[in-house]
């Protein structure tokens, strides 16, 4: 620096025509300026962004957090956490508060950190994906406009949309009108469960031997020995 500001003196001191002096002083400025640079960058290419940004109360939280930075290869942009509690956020990962989310996929962050997706409503699936919430009709259900119905036991939408029920056969079992609740079958008139039903076991009319029980078939009985137990 000294020898830049000798270089200075001389030009002035020197009878030279007055554009070269300015073309003298300009650089003497410039090396200045370059040198100084070049010195800050010194400075900066030796310092450890890691202890830098460090500064946890012990060793043991220190060690971590330092640990955890050097894992990110010294990217400070990529820690997530808090003093004994830091980590990497990997790529694609975005840092929310204290912890690591995928805002692409993440239901609870989806595009934005504290962005959650709406709850699925009723017959709905949901997914955060490409960081946009989707919905769409769960198995079983169709969009009937733009709701998604059970049409396989919905009175209103009964096999499709639009289709009600009515008297004498008011409730949808198994996308057709009929006079029983979902669950039962109409056996003459008579609403029963298949399942258990020993007149009517699996089937309307399929009824189960003396030593049989109904459970979905008809199964054999355990004897009774008179002693309690089977």
């Amino acid at each position: 620096m000294d020898r830049l500001y000798d270089e200075f003196s001389k030009s002035l001191a020197a009878s030279v025509p007055r554009r070269e002096s300015l073309r003298r002083i300009g650089a003497v400025f410039a090396g200045a300026v370059l040198s100084q640079l070049g010195l800050g960058t010194a400075w900066a290419a030796g310092r450890d962004p890691c202890k830098s940004f460090c500064r946890c109360s012990n060793r043991t939280q220190q060690n971590q957090c330092l640990a955890a930075c050097r894992a990110c290869n010294k990217d400070i942009s990529r820690l997530c956490g808090s003093c004994g509690a830091y980590a990497c956020c990997g790529t694609g990962a975005t840092c929310c508060g204290d912890f690591c989310a995928d805002l692409a996929n993440d239901f609870d962050h989806c595009g934005a950190c504290s962005a959650p997706c709406a709850y699925p409503a009723q017959y709905e699936d949901g997914a955060c994906v490409d960081g946009h919430c989707l919905y769409w009709c769960a198995p079983g259900a169709i969009d009937c406009d733009g709701i998604c119905t059970p049409v396989n036991s919905d009175p209103d939408n009964c096999g499709a949309c639009g289709y009600a029920c009515a008297e004498p056969t008011p409730y949808c079992n198994q996308g057709a009108c009929s006079r029983c609740p979902q669950g039962l079958a109409d056996c003459g008139g008579v609403c029963v469960n298949l399942n258990f039903d020993n007149a009517n076991c699996g089937a309307c009319g399929i009824v189960c031997a003396y030593d049989e029980t109904c459970s979905g078939a008809c199964i054999p009985t355990e004897p009774w020995r008179g002693d309690n137990t089977y």
